[in-house]
Parts: structure tokens; sequence; C-alpha cells
């Protein structure tokens, strides 16, 4: 669970989260039997959702299996585990004699071989051809350890490393690895509606598949091209619920980046004429307003809330 937790995300982040999950799913049958949108909801503002649904799915691929396999092949066939996680996982749990290269080891590696430009491949080798057999889930664990508390990305402590005496990339260490040029991360912009009626809140599930899947938020979505105003919440909402809005007022805008799109949403308080049907969505749903932040939301959907929140009629 820590593996699959700790990918793209910082330990320090994850604590809180593994503490509740671990309270919560004890063991892998619970997880296994959970409802999806109760992991989500227990998932809620660590980002990156793919990850509870592959994790979920491992644990009943685990369960189905009558136990946890104790090969690297086999832990790669598991929902969401690569070749980094099946390794720290099967070298640490299981005493398999297997490499890890995270991004510490990459970067201990690069500078110990004075490497700028190292491939993957050349990675993986390399961490496997230094492997001590029977001490693999120490060796990768200290590796790790290495490049997060020593071999820093800036900085590095190359007085107190141990492997200074072999290291080719003392005295300029921050040449390895090479950095790497950066992609531009496109800009696009969303509307939502906070849409309360009789102290409920008109919340929208999100698709399985794609970005957020089965998550909640506002109902809207983004606007392609043109303004985000007004005009295009009523014509997305008029096409994602088939309901028209009697008003809309403008509360604000919220900015969010996912690793590969930024995101301004403006919010606006709007009143719905029609009941409304989730022609676009899975499901709609009218929520208590004191229920709300037990929903399985994302981040930028938490951020809408904080906007809506401040209308008069919340």
């Amino acid at each position: 669970m820590s593996e699959l937790m700790c990918q793209q995300t910082r330990i320090d982040t994850v604590l809180p989260y593994f503490a509740a999950f671990m309270v919560d799913f004890p063991t892998v049958e619970a997880l296994a039997s959970a409802p999806t949108e109760r992991v989500l909801e227990r998932w809620s503002g660590l980002g990156y959702y793919s990850r509870a649904r592959n994790l979920q799915k491992a644990a009943q691929a685990v369960v189905a299996g009558g136990g946890f396999p104790r090969t690297i092949e086999g832990l790669r066939a598991l929902p969401g585990v690569g070749p980094y996680t099946a390794g720290a996982i099967g070298s640490i749990a299981f005493g398999l004699d297997a490499p890890v290269v995270d991004g510490n080891v990459e970067r201990v590696l690069a500078r110990l071989h004075a490497e700028p430009n190292p491939a993957k491949a050349w990675l993986w080798a390399t961490a496997g051809e230094a492997l001590p057999l029977g001490e693999a889930g120490d060796y990768n664990q200290a590796l790790m350890e290495l490049g997060a508390t020593v071999c820093l990305p800036r900085g590095p402590k190359c007085l107190v490393c141990p492997l200074r005496p072999a290291c080719r990339g003392v005295g300029a260490p921050e040449q390895y690895p090479a950095a790497k040029v950066k992609k531009a991360v496109p800009r696009s912009r969303a509307v939502a509606a906070w849409i309360v009626r009789e102290g409920r809140l008109l919340l929208a599930r999100r698709p399985e598949g794609g970005l957020l899947g089965g998550l909640w938020e506002l109902p809207g979505g983004v606007v392609e091209g043109g303004e985000p105003d007004g005009a295009s919440l009523r014509a997305l909402l008029l096409q994602r619920i088939g309901a028209a809005i009697a008003a809309a007022e403008t509360l604000g805008a919220v900015a969010h980046t996912f690793s590969h799109l930024h995101l301004d949403t403006t919010v606006f308080l709007a009143t719905l004429s029609g009941e409304g049907s989730p022609l676009g969505y899975p499901e709609l749903r009218w929520v208590p307003l004191a229920d709300v932040d037990g929903m399985a939301l994302s981040t930028l959907a938490r951020k809408t809330l904080v906007l809506g929140r401040r209308a008069p009629s919340a």
C-alpha cells in the first residue's frame, strides 16, 4: 500500500493518508471488498486517483489468487505495479534479488559513474550488477535513502558520502544527471456551477475513465474557445445535465495544476430550471451541505467548493 501511495507523491504528504487507510482497510481482504467510492473518499486530496483504483484492483487480484505473488513477474502482473514497485515490494517484503530504480537511485548511479544522460536500460542493468544477493532489500533501501538524504539534487553532502572514494562525479556532482528540458504545460479554462436547493448541493460524478475518474464535482466542464461566462455554462449544463439555468452569478475563479495541464475554473452561483438528468455524467446527486465534505472529491473540486460556500445562499 505504501509503495503505491508514494508513487509521484512525497512521503510526508502520504503519511496521514496511509495511517487513515490502514485504519479503514486493515487487511487486503478489507480493501478488496470495500465499495470503490469509499476507497476514493479516503484517497480524496492525494491526487493521481488511478492509483486508488489500481490499489483496490491489486487487492482483489491478491485475494482471488489466494495470496501475494512471490515473484517479480507475478508482482508486475498486479494492476498499478511497474518495475520499480515490483522491485521494491519483492526485495523488501519477500527477500527477492531484484534491483530498484527511482529518482534517488538514478541520481546516485549517474553521479557515481559520471553519466550525464543515463538510459533506463543502463540504470536497471547497473543497479542489478551491484546487487548483493540475499541482501537486496537492505541494499535497495540504503541506495534510495542515500539519494534522499545525502546525494541531494541540489547541495549534495559529498563530504559525508560513503561512496565518495569511488564516485566519478565528485567535484561537479550537479552536472549528473543533466537537467531535463521541461515541456510547456498547456492552460485551459472551465466553468462550474454551485446549485443549492433546499439545503442540498448538486454534485456530478465523473466517468470512470480519464482524468479524476469516478470523483464528484460541481457540474460544468472545460470551455472550448470563447470566454468562461454564463453563456458557456448554460450551454454545458444543457448538454451534460439536460436542464437550463434560470440565473447565474460569477463567484470567482480557482487555478489548479495537473501534471499535464493548468486549469482555470470560474465558479458560478446558479439556479436550475428543472430537475436535471445525468446526460453527460454517470450520476447526479443532491447532497446535504453538511455531507459534501465526506464525498470523494478531488483537490480541484474542493477549491471550487470554497468559492461556493461564500455565496449568499450557502
